[in-house]
Formats: C-alpha cells, sequence, structure tokens
C-alpha cells in the first residue's frame, strides 16, 4: 500500500518537473524575440557594408528553428500536446527544420573559410569553437526533435 502512494507521489512530482520545464521553455521565448530583434536590426544595418538577402534568409531559418524548439518543446512538456499526429508533426518538423538549418550552417561555414582566408582542412576549421559549437547546437535540436517524437 505505501509503495503505491510512493509511486503516485513520484508521478506527481515528475509531472510538475516537466511542466516547470515546459514553462521554463515558453518563457525563454521573450528572450529569443528580443535578441532575434537585435540580430535584424544588425543585419540591415550590415546591408549599408554589403550584405545581401541571403543573410535574411538564414536569419529566419536560424531564428524559426529556436522559436520553433521552444514553443514545441514548451507545449509538449507542460501537455498542450495531446494529439499523437501533432506531436509526430512537430518532432518530424523540428528535425527537417534542424536538417536544413545544418546544411545552411556549412555553406555559411564555406563562406567563412573564403572570407578569412583559411586554407587548412574543414578538419581543422571545426576545432574552432565557434564552428563546432554551432554544430553542437544544431545537432542538439535533431536530438530534441527524437525527443518530442518519443512519447
Amino acid at each position: 500500500m505505501d509503495d503505491d502512494r510512493m509511486l503516485t507521489s513520484s508521478d506527481y512530482s515528475k509531472y510538475s518537473l516537466e511542466y516547470f520545464f515546459g514553462l521554463f521553455c515558453l518563457l525563454l521565448l521573450l528572450p529569443a524575440v528580443i535578441i532575434s530583434f537585435g540580430e535584424f536590426r544588425d543585419i540591415i544595418d550590415y546591408f549599408e557594408y554589403g550584405g545581401d538577402i541571403k543573410d535574411i534568409f538564414s536569419w529566419i531559418l536560424y531564428t524559426t528553428t529556436i522559436f520553433s524548439i521552444l514553443i514545441i518543446s514548451g507545449l509538449k512538456f507542460t501537455g498542450n500536446i495531446n494529439s499523437n499526429n501533432i506531436r509526430v508533426s512537430s518532432g518530424i518538423f523540428i528535425i527537417l527544420l534542424s536538417t536544413v538549418n545544418l546544411i545552411s550552417r556549412f555553406f555559411d561555414f564555406e563562406e567563412e573559410r573564403k572570407n578569412i582566408g583559411f586554407d587548412g582542412s574543414w578538419l581543422e576549421f571545426l576545432y574552432w569553437s565557434s564552428t563546432h559549437e554551432t554544430l553542437e547546437l544544431v545537432f542538439l535540436g535533431v536530438i530534441i526533435g527524437f525527443f518530442i517524437l518519443k512519447k
């Protein structure tokens, strides 16, 4: 009998922890919006110095990826995604968006290598913290997408 009570208490605390995490993800949307607006202003300012429309498309892709991960994770952990179809669609959406993000990052890296005149190998370029940390975050998005897929 005491085991049943402990199981119920454990389930309740697990639910409240998940709910807190989901709420935290949703609250992180506010700083994400502020930071993305600042990035957008920088991109607009960069047009004076040779920026192009590709920068805006990249910004839209990267911002959409972050917003989607935060919104979908927040909704899932707060229990607002009840349908299996919506859960699976959301997970696949995050995985696909993160994959497109990864491909875009490789093109950005190639452009960065040309701009700074880096003649080393890709492996040497991946040792740079700005490069591998960006890729780690993109792969984290894919992993989060798979966690959303999981029941």
